[in-house]
């Protein structure tokens, strides 16, 4: 709590002209600020070094250090950039309020000095200073408590992931080591559980995956994407033998990101092309690119059922799908995790999608050039 006999804070004055500073003391003492005066520019660096002020009254036409210099040598410092600076100066003199305002002022009082209007100015920096510090307060608070839980999530699914893994290996284990001892009924509730085990971990494995996204400290590099999506591609042929997709590549197309995470992004849209094509008799995978407004947009187009574009707002929304779970298998997080990565990267992503024509991403990233050439 507040001690009512505190002062309502401290100030800095900054003034060649002895008189200037008893008025302003005189004034703002008899309100209750705690106020320090000096008498030129290099006495306030000195001043302030030692212990900042919360507000700083500083006069524009000093010898040697300016009242210019003086804000610019604070704002450059991390230690006192966060004061206000308030400056003076006489309506007689060559007042550049631009350049007051570029050097990091944040507002000015003229000479001579009116009683009510010197109050508040200050009140209104001080009370704005005050709501500043709550603000960061608060900020920290927040992020620390989103430290808190998100320890405590990664550790509350570890630890379900490691539960399910052991009931899914003794459901499997019982099913096999007593199959003759079951009637058909018992053998389908075991198959179910097994099931929805195997569903569950991939949830959480997917929420692993999301939480981690948004932590990892991105490790850019140039890579071949078209290598990456051929490498993916291969894999899914090897475990989709009973569909024959048709991968349409373009080759060496180059980025510059985190190719851990860009892995991720591929794997994630590549699988749904996959899976929204097996019912396709003819499907086709393609990834290519292509210049926009100056950027180089990426592409994965397939040939599959689509989606109704108008229902999709919330498709990148976390166990949002817009397929039924018999339709299609899925835990309704990957696209979330991709759009979060590419959003880490500085890039966007969106679609085009009609219901049964096909669905296209689009995708970007943050640009790099390499000795002065795009890549």
């Amino acid at each position: 709590m507040n001690n009512p006999n505190s002062p309502k804070g401290d100030i800095l004055i900054v003034d060649d002209v002895p008189e200037n500073l008893q008025l302003l003391f005189s004034m703002l003492t008899e309100r209750d600020y705690e106020v320090r005066r000096v008498l030129s520019g290099k006495q306030a660096l000195q001043v302030v070094d030692m212990e900042a002020p919360d507000l700083i009254l500083l006069d524009i036409k000093m010898p040697e250090l300016d009242g210019y210099e003086v804000c610019k040598i604070l704002k450059a410092q991390e230690k006192t950039k966060h004061i206000p600076i308030i400056f003076l100066s006489a309506l007689n003199d060559t007042f550049d309020k631009v350049r007051a305002f570029d050097v990091g002022g944040v507002d000015y009082i003229t000479k001579p000095f009116q009683i009510e209007e010197v109050v508040i100015r200050v009140e209104n920096q001080l009370r704005l200073l005050k709501m500043q510090k709550e603000i960061e307060f608060k900020n920290k608070e927040l992020i620390l408590l989103n430290q808190d839980l998100e320890a405590f999530s990664h550790r509350v699914s570890h630890d379900l992931k490691n539960k399910i893994h052991i009931i899914n290996g003794f459901t499997e284990l019982i099913t096999q080591e007593f199959s003759d001892q079951l009637d058909s009924h018992c053998k389908d509730y075991f198959r179910y559980i097994y099931d929805e085990g195997k569903r569950m971990a991939e949830v959480i494995q997917d929420l692993l995956r999301l939480s981690q996204v948004q932590n990892t400290e991105l490790e850019y590099s140039t890579f071949n994407i078209s290598e990456l999506v051929t490498e993916i591609s291969d894999k899914l042929i090897k475990e989709n033998k009973d569909s024959i997709v048709d991968f349409v590549i373009t080759p060496n197309i180059y980025c510059w990101g985190d190719l851990n995470l860009m892995r991720i992004v591929l794997e994630n849209l590549l699988e749904n092309a996959c899976k929204y094509t097996s019912k396709t008799e003819k499907p086709r995978i393609e990834f290519g690119t292509f210049r926009k407004e100056g950027k180089n947009i990426l592409f994965i187009k397939d040939n599959g059922v689509g989606f109704d574009s108008a229902m999709a707002e919330k498709l990148f929304t976390p166990f949002h799908r817009l397929h039924s779970e018999k339709e299609f298998k899925g835990t309704g997080i990957g696209l979330s995790t991709v759009k979060r990565i590419i959003q880490r990267h500085q890039g966007d992503i969106w679609y085009e999608a009609k219901i049964n024509q096909g669905a296209t991403f689009y995708f970007y990233l943050s640009e790099y050039r390499h000795n002065g050439v795009r890549i």
